[in-house]
């Protein structure tokens, strides 16, 4: 039989100090990827405090959108259309372009 052989554990003060140093370690990398997110997020936020601002507009105008497609169903379905087409050839031209 072979005696299995513990390793010496550390004294508490030497533990102590390492996990304090982990702990400041992770707390750097936290800022760094804190601004890292505000970074990559900043447009995203702007555009969503201009949607949350357009609020009440965004009602109006979806009622009556809602009314007119009660009213004129064709016409609703036609200027969609028109406007997903235009919406496509804008993507595309943007697509295209950000390659060069």
């Amino acid at each position: 039989m072979s005696n299995h052989s513990k390793a010496p554990k550390p004294s508490p003060v030497i533990e102590k100090v390492r996990l304090l140093r982990k702990i400041e370690r992770e707390r750097a990398d936290l800022v760094v990827a804190k601004q890292e997110w505000l970074t990559s997020t900043t447009k995203l936020d702007q555009t969503w405090l201009k949607v949350v601002d357009m609020r009440k507009y965004l009602v109006v105008a979806s009622s009556a959108v809602a009314v007119y497609s009660i009213r004129h169903p064709s016409r609703l379905i036609r200027w969609s259309k028109r406007a997903f087409s235009i919406w496509g050839t804008v993507r595309l031209f943007r697509k295209t372009l950000s390659k060069n």
